[in-house]
C-alpha cells in the first residue's frame, strides 16, 4: 500500500518536473507569466489613479495577478489533455499502468506553482512603477487563500482541459470566453457595477471568490476571509468532480474508437 502510494508521488514528481521544463521553454508561456502581467498592471492602476481613485491600487494589482494566474492556468492546464492529444501520446498514457489523471495532477501542480510568478510580478510593478503601499492586513491569510485559489482555479482548469478535448474548439473558446470571465470575476473592476442578473454567473467561478478572498485579507473589503476559503474548497471539490466525468467520456472515446488524436 505504502509503496503504490510512494509510486503515484514520484510519477506526480516526475510529471511536475516534465511540465516545468516544458514550460520554461515555451515563449507564449513565459510572456504570459512575465509580461502580461505587468501590462495588465499599469493599465488597471493607471486608471484608478487618473480616474481619482488611487485608493483603490492594491485592488488593481490584486486583480492583475488573478489576472496573470488565471491565464497561466486557462492556456497550459486548460490544455494539457489537448497537448497530449496533438503530441501523439493520449492513448498511450491512458494505456499505461498509472492513471493518466495522476499525471494530469502533476502537470497541473506545476502550472499552479509557476503562476505564482504573475502575482509577484504584479506586486513588484505597483511597488516600483507606481511606489503603492502594498500593505496587506492578514498575510497568513492572504497566504492560504491565494493556495486555496491556485488550486479551486487549477481544479476549473482541468475541466476546461476535458471540455476542450470533447469540443475540438479550445482556441475559440479561449479567445471568445477569456475577458468576459475577467469582468464577471471583478478582476479589473469591482463587482457591484455589474447588472444583478450576472452574478449567479460570477459565483460559479473561482477568480471571483479567490479575488474575493485576497481582497478580505489585505483588508479591503469587509468580511472574514476563512469563510470564503471553505466555498473555495467546496468549488474545488465541485470542477473535481466535473472534471472527472468529462475525463470519463474522454477515455471512453479513446478505448471505443480512437479518433481523438485524429484533426
Amino acid at each position: 500500500m505504502i509503496s503504490h502510494f510512494l509510486g503515484l508521488l514520484r510519477v506526480v514528481a516526475a510529471s511536475f518536473n516534465m511540465q516545468a521544463k516544458e514550460r520554461a521553454t515555451n515563449q507564449l508561456f513565459v510572456g504570459t507569466l512575465l509580461i502580461l502581467p505587468v501590462i495588465f498592471t499599469i493599465l488597471s492602476v493607471s486608471t484608478y489613479i487618473y480616474g481619482g481613485k488611487a485608493d483603490f491600487g492594491l485592488y488593481a494589482v490584486i486583480g492583475a495577478g488573478m489576472v496573470g494566474i488565471w491565464n497561466a492556468n486557462l492556456w497550459t492546464s486548460g490544455r494539457i489533455v489537448e497537448g497530449e492529444r496533438r503530441g501523439g501520446t493520449l492513448s498511450a498514457l491512458i494505456a499505461a499502468p498509472t492513471p493518466f489523471p495522476v499525471v494530469l495532477v502533476g502537470k497541473s501542480l506545476s502550472n499552479a506553482v509557476v503562476s505564482l510568478i504573475s502575482m509577484a510580478m504584479t506586486f513588484a510593478t505597483g511597488l516600483i512603477v507606481f511606489r503603492l503601499p502594498l500593505d496587506i492586513e492578514n498575510p497568513f491569510a492572504f497566504i492560504i487563500s491565494l493556495l486555496l485559489t491556485l488550486v479551486a482555479m487549477t481544479s476549473l482548469g482541468l475541466v476546461l482541459g476535458s471540455f476542450f478535448v470533447l469540443t475540438r474548439n479550445a482556441g475559440a473558446f479561449i479567445e471568445v470566453a477569456n475577458y468576459p470571465i475577467f469582468i464577471l470575476s471583478g478582476l479589473m473592476f469591482p463587482l457591484t457595477i455589474l447588472p444583478f442578473w450576472l452574478k449567479p454567473l460570477s459565483a460559479a467561478l473561482a477568480p471571483m471568490w479567490g479575488n474575493l478572498a485576497l481582497g478580505v485579507a489585505a483588508g479591503l473589503v469587509a468580511g472574514n476571509p476563512w469563510l470564503i476559503d471553505l466555498y473555495l474548497i467546496g468549488l474545488s471539490l465541485i470542477y473535481l468532480l466535473i472534471a472527472r466525468a468529462l475525463f470519463t467520456q474522454v477515455e471512453y472515446r479513446v478505448r471505443r474508437d480512437g479518433s481523438l488524436e485524429t484533426f
